[in-house]
């Protein structure tokens, strides 16, 4: 389970993310709001634990946005901004649980077990690429407010390049996604994957690609007006 503690108090930093690693729970620490939507995003995060009071944003505005982009993963604020109207605003923000400073480690690590067993539980985070979400638990997708109609294995093939986000996805991961670790499917058989899942999208999302790129696996591509892609 890993942890993403984004506190700028170096000493609060420490404490928090030394007393969780000798609990066995991994901790990543950042100090800046920067990255954390990215991190969140790519997945692998149980657990945000957000300081509101950070140098380049406002951790309400920050938790806000998270749960604006359909981020499900717990979020406990950790500030000093302690009064009942303080807290209020932490859970209309979307935050899961608020911890006022100074704290007790003790109490802290309760509430962090709580947490993390709830993460646990929760589904799967749609996946977006631009106007395009896809919906892991449901199985549906959509391209803006344009639902898009496709079978189990387009479905399944789209998700995994989504989730690249516009990188090469190799071939044999995409195989594996759609059929499954110990299918014995050949490279023709993704093409023609690969062919149908262009059709249905042509039809809706025609400024979406699927791009080939040749002995590697396929990319997502999204098309600016004027620009040409091959696919």
């Amino acid at each position: 389970m890993t942890v993403l503690l984004v506190e700028d108090d170096v000493g609060i930093g420490r404490f928090v993310s030394q007393g969780l690693a000798a609990r066995g729970v991994r901790v990543r620490w950042e100090r800046s709001a920067g990255d954390v939507e990215a991190l969140v995003a790519a997945g692998g995060i149980n657990l945000v634990i957000l300081d509101l009071g950070l140098p380049d944003a406002d951790g309400l505005e920050l938790c806000t946005s998270l749960r604006a982009a359909e981020r499900g993963v717990p979020i406990l604020m950790l500030t000093a901004r302690g009064s009942l109207n303080d807290r209020l605003d932490g859970f209309a923000a979307g935050a899961d649980d608020y911890l006022p400073k100074p704290f007790a480690f003790e109490e802290l690590a309760a509430r962090v077990d709580v947490l993390l067993r709830r993460d646990r539980e929760r589904k799967p985070d749609p996946v977006r690429f631009d106007k395009l979400r896809l919906d892991p638990t449901s199985l549906k997708a959509s391209w803006g407010d344009e639902p898009l109609d496709l079978d189990p294995r387009g479905f399944a093939l789209l998700l995994a390049l989504a989730r690249a986000g516009g990188a090469v996805a190799p071939r044999s991961a995409l195989i594996e996604s759609i059929w499954g670790a110990d299918a014995d499917v050949s490279d023709n058989a993704l093409d023609v994957c690969a062919s149908a899942l262009r059709r249905r999208l042509s039809a809706v999302a025609p400024s979406l690609r699927i791009v080939a790129h040749r002995g590697q696996g396929f990319a997502l591509h999204r098309v600016i007006s004027g620009e040409t892609s091959s696919t």
